[in-house]
C-alpha cells in the first residue's frame, strides 16, 4: 500500500473558515452575504502583507518541503497538518500551541512534528525556538498523546534532523541547538531517511550519429560540421546502464545529488567528435579523499530527504532564488519507489548501490554498531562480473 492524499480540497469551502478572521464580529443587522467586498478586502490585505514577507514565505516553503519529504520517502502510514481550525482547551495547566503536523508511524506510534527553517547567520549554525513555545507545544502533544520533535532545515546545508526537545538547550528565553549537536542525534531514520552511496563517475553520453556528419562550411583555419546526435548512454564507473530502473535511479542521482559535473568532448583521430560526456563525480579536495573513495569503492550521494528537497526547491524557486509556489504536489513513496527493498536480491546490476541508516547513539536495532552517527547498511551489489 501507498500513501495517497486523502482530501483534494475545494477552494469554495476552503475560504469559508477564513471569513471568521476578516470578519470576526457581526455588523448589526447587515447579512453577510451583503459584505463581500469587506471580506474580500481584508483577506486581499492579509495575502499582500503574507506575500511581501520573505521570511514567513520561506517558512511556509520548509513546511511543505517536510511534508513532501515524508510522502516521497513513503514510509509512514498519515501525515496531516495539525495547526489549522479551531481549538478549544483548559488553560489550567497553561498555554497549548499545535505544532505543524501530526505522523501515524506503521507500527501506530503518533509524532508530533514541528517544522522549523535554521537560516545561516554569521555566529554559526545554531537553531533557537523561543522557551515559552517549545512549552506550550510540549504541553499539546502530552494532552493529545503523542511524541514532540522537531524538524529543523539547516537551509545552507539543504539537510534535514528530526530532534526531540529535550537535546536543546535553555539559554534566556530561548532553546538552543547547534548543527553539529542535531546532527548526532538526528532521528530521520524514523521517517524512512537514509543516506545513499554508490560507485563514482555517474555518466551521461550524447553519441553523435558519424554517418550522418556533414560539412557545412569550409573556412581558413578549418571547418563548420553540422553533427546529428545518434543516441545517449548512462553509465556507472564506465559501465553502460541497461536496465530501466537503474537508469531512472542513475538519472535522479545526477539531477539532484551534490556531485560535480563536468562536460568533456571525446575526439576520434581524424579530430572529430565522437560523443559529450557528462560527467558527475564527488569533489576530492586532496589525495587522500580521493584514496579513500577508490579503497572503500563508493562515495556518498547524501541522504534521500536532501536529494529530494533540492528537488522540490528547483520546482518551487527560481534561478535567482526567489519562490514562485509554496508546495509541489509530492509523489507518493518515490523514493522507496526508485531503490525498492529487493534492489539487492536481483542479479547482474550495473549501478551498484549502498544505502546507510543512521542512528543516534543506543537507539538502533538489536544486532546493529552502536555510538554517534552509527550505520546500518544492506549488502552491497555485486560486481556484474559475479
Amino acid at each position: 500500500m501507498a500513501l495517497r492524499r486523502g482530501r483534494k480540497g475545494n477552494l469554495g469551502l476552503e475560504v469559508m473558515p477564513l471569513i471568521e478572521l476578516a470578519l470576526p464580529t457581526p455588523d448589526g443587522q447587515r447579512m453577510l452575504s451583503d459584505r463581500h467586498a469587506e471580506t474580500v478586502t481584508a483577506i486581499s490585505d492579509a495575502l499582500r502583507a503574507s506575500l511581501d514577507n520573505i521570511s514567513r514565505l520561506q517558512g511556509w516553503q520548509t513546511q511543505y518541503a517536510f511534508e513532501a519529504v515524508v510522502v516521497a520517502l513513503g514510509a509512514v502510514r498519515l501525515i496531516k497538518t495539525e495547526d489549522s481550525g479551531l481549538f478549544y482547551f483548559d488553560d489550567e495547566d497553561g498555554e497549548l500551541q499545535p505544532p505543524d503536523f501530526r505522523i501515524v508511524l506503521n507500527d501506530g506510534t503518533h509524532l508530533l512534528v514541528e517544522v522549523k527553517n535554521v537560516a545561516p547567520t554569521g555566529t554559526g549554525l545554531e537553531a533557537k525556538v523561543r522557551a515559552k513555545d517549545m512549552a506550550s507545544t510540549q504541553a499539546y502533544a502530552q494532552a493529545t498523546g503523542g511524541r514532540l520533535l522537531y524538524a529543523l532545515f539547516w537551509s545552507r546545508m539543504s539537510m534535514w534532523t528530526l530532534v526531540d526537545p529535550s537535546v536543546f538547550s535553555l539559554a534566556g528565553s530561548q532553546q538552543r541547538l547547534s548543527f553539529v549537536d542535531a546532527i548526532k542525534v538526528n532521528e530521520m531514520h524514523l521517517l524512512g531517511d537514509g543516506m545513499l552511496a554508490t560507485e563514482p563517475p555517474l555518466t551521461f553520453s550524447v553519441i553523435m550519429d558519424r554517418d550522418k556528419e556533414r560539412v557545412m562550411e569550409r573556412l581558413a583555419d578549418g571547418e563548420t560540421r553540422e553533427l546529428t546526435i545518434g543516441g545517449v548512454e548512462l553509465l556507472s564507473a564506465g559501465r553502460v546502464i541497461t536496465d530501466p530502473d537503474e537508469q531512472k535511479l542513475a538519472w535522479f542521482l545526477m539531477l539532484h545529488g551534490d556531485w560535480s559535473q563536468t562536460e568533456k568532448p571525446r575526439f576520434d583521430e581524424q579530430g572529430r567528435l565522437v560523443r559529450v560526456d557528462y560527467i558527475s563525480a564527488p569533489e576530492t579536495p586532496d589525495e587522500d579523499a580521493a584514496r579513500q573513495i577508490e579503497e572503500q569503492g563508493f562515495a556518498f550521494f547524501g541522504t534521500l530527504s536532501r536529494l529530494y528537497t533540492l528537488r522540490f526547491l528547483e520546482a518551487t524557486t527560481t534561478e535567482d532564488g526567489d519562490i514562485r509556489a509554496l508546495r509541489e504536489e509530492p509523489e507518493p513513496a518515490l523514493l522507496a519507489q526508485l531503490i525498492p527493498d529487493d534492489y539487492w536480491e536481483r542479479p547482474g546490476h550495473v549501478l551498484r548501490i549502498w544505502r546507510f541508516r543512521l542512528y543516534p547513539a543506543g537507539t538502533a536495532p538489536v544486532g546493529t554498531p552502536s555510538g554517534a552517527g552509527s550505520t546500518v547498511a544492506p549488502m552491497p551489489m555485486p560486481s556484474p562480473s559475479d
